[in-house]
């Protein structure tokens, strides 16, 4: 008989980003007193996405055939809110080289805010050694892991977190599924500053390949929704289109150590998609 624990959650202060995080985590099912390590899947966007991930979670690990057992790490910020990384993420999500913008203020309750005199928009390096040198290590002090067998899933700017990652420190994941990033911008931002076809994401893919002689073995898995390109309100970012591009360029360059995949799924948006990329992006990277 195979049984379910609870999900526990921790708060972890962190001393890069003067930030305490809230940290779900949901085991695989097991059998009663059963001992073994597994690999862990982290995820960002948890207040948004948690529960929706922890579903499919417990779906998929329904059968080894759909995806293996694995321990779902969830990212978020200390609020019952689903909404309660809405302003927090666009300080964590982003990065030098991101487009400069204003964050909207909080326009629900429960949503935290960043500290006075603090960042709030590009902190994405100090989130990554948050997650590196904090999140990480206490995961695998607390739960048995594989500690080899991690995997990053973002999507939007949690996807374009996934490939700043993947480009300045790409051993810290062996796998990657990235969904719908932001990887270039035609358009104002919220800052009045205008940007014409600014390839930033794209300028460091080619980058990346052109530096990057190996890696140890990663597998990435890259998405999109059709229904993004033209999607009010998101446009300018031209999601689809810089997705082929992107896809291009990994594929193209053909790096040893790199099995890299991509899929743009027809009729989707920008949340529609959001699951379907959770799904094949895990059995894709695990190689279901």
């Amino acid at each position: 008989m195979q049984y379910y624990s609870p999900v526990e959650t921790h708060l972890l202060s962190s001393q890069y980003v003067r930030q305490t995080f809230k940290i779900q985590v949901m085991l695989p099912a097991r059998v009663r007193g059963e001992s073994r390590p597994f690999p862990v899947v982290y995820a960002t966007d948890g207040n948004w996405a948690f529960d929706m991930l922890k579903g499919i979670s417990h779906i998929l690990q329904t059968h080894e055939r759909d995806a293996p057992p694995y321990i779902l790490v969830g990212i978020g910020y200390p609020s019952d809110s689903p909404r309660g990384g809405a302003v927090l993420r666009a300080r964590d999500l982003t990065f030098e080289g991101f487009p400069r913008f204003i964050p909207k203020p909080a326009a629900f309750e429960a949503v935290p805010t960043a500290e006075p005199g603090t960042a709030t928009t590009h902190g994405g390096a100090a989130f990554r050694d948050f997650i590196e040198h904090e999140l990480i290590p206490f995961i695998e002090r607390t739960y048995e892991t594989v500690p080899a067998e991690r995997t990053y899933f973002g999507h939007s700017g949690g996807g374009g977190f996934g490939l700043y990652t993947l480009f300045t420190r790409p051993a810290l994941f062996n796998r990657y599924i990235i969904s719908s990033a932001n990887l270039c911008l035609d358009g104002e931002t919220s800052a009045g500053v205008r940007y014409s076809k600014y390839d930033f994401m794209l300028d460091a893919a080619r980058k990346f390949v052109t530096e990057t002689e190996r890696l140890a073995e990663t597998r990435v898995y890259l998405s999109v929704g059709a229904e993004e390109e033209h999607e009010p309100g998101i446009e300018r970012w031209q999601l689809t289109s810089s997705c082929v591009r992107l896809a291009a360029i990994l594929t193209a360059a053909d790096i040893p150590g790199l099995t890299f995949s991509s899929e743009v799924f027809a009729g989707e948006t920008h949340m529609t998609v959001w699951p379907m990329a959770f799904v094949h992006g895990i059995q894709c990277v695990f190689g279901i």
